[in-house]
């Protein structure tokens, strides 16, 4: 039904092998290679590759793969891995089959877009954006709700969570370039995208999967009293997410674009 973004002529056998390869796989990046919580800002887990492979999952196979894959690995990781005395929240898991779903299309509508310095003009401006209004709630809240508890924004919380964020936002800037050059170096007729429109796929996923459609989840399963304080975890891992499925998604791509 939906034409492949790379090229392949895989089976309906090798992909449900490779759907299950990719479910595996990311539900260990997703629940064990991850930073599941961090004391500076609650709710705050750091998937070192789970959403990487997700997209990944959904360019290679095609969006309804995509979104079996991106559930399956949630609901797989919370009765293997997540403590018992936490619930299972069908939200989340909404979260991550839509995250598989859309990925295949936003990459797809990215790749007609050749205009790299555009690309960089929106995705650069608008991170800076977010940094400022990070920076801004983070300023002006002695407070936080979260989950029925107030955390106290200390001075060195004020200081340190805008700063963070700016050496992250740097360093999404230097992983793309770099990332970009990789594939110049290794330049292959068969590579379809290049590393800037990853990054900007990736930016507009995070945009409209995590943020928009994750936080609104997050807030149905936990409490709109606790929106602000989801908000600005999502912005917080945003900035780490997209320079670093930029590289692993771009990489994935260069090693096995001969794959058929």
């Amino acid at each position: 039904m939906f034409a492949p973004l790379l090229k392949h002529n895989f089976s309906q056998v090798q992909k449900i092998c490779f759907a299950g390869l990719f479910i595996a796989i990311i539900t260990i990046l997703q629940k064990v290679v991850a930073i599941n919580y961090i004391s500076v800002v609650p709710f705050l887990r750091v998937s070192f590759g789970g959403c990487a492979m997700l997209i990944f999952a959904s360019i290679l196979l095609g969006p309804w793969y995509g979104l079996l894959i991106g559930a399956a690995s949630d609901v797989l990781g919370y009765f293997i891995f997540d403590p018992k005395t936490m619930g299972f929240f069908p939200q989340i898991t909404a979260i991550y089959a839509l995250l598989g779903f859309l990925s295949y299309f936003v990459f797809k509508l990215i790749m007609k877009i050749t205009n790299k310095k555009i690309m960089r003009i929106v995705e650069y401006s608008l991170m800076a954006i977010i940094l400022i209004v990070v920076s801004l709630f983070v300023t002006l809240n002695e407070q936080v709700n979260l989950y029925g508890t107030v955390y106290n924004l200390a001075l060195w919380q004020k200081i340190l969570i805008p700063c963070l964020g700016g050496v992250l936002c740097i360093v999404l800037v230097i992983v793309s370039e770099l990332t970009e050059k990789l594939f110049k170096k290794k330049n292959d007729s068969r590579l379809l995208i290049n590393p800037i429109q990853v990054s900007f796929s990736s930016f507009i996923l995070e945009i409209v999967v995590m943020i928009i459609f994750g936080t609104l989840m997050k807030g149905c399963a936990f409490g709109f009293a606790t929106y602000g304080a989801i908000l600005l975890c999502q912005l917080m891992v945003m900035i780490i997410n997209v320079p670093l499925n930029t590289f692993i998604v771009s990489y994935i791509m260069l090693v096995t674009r001969g794959l058929k």
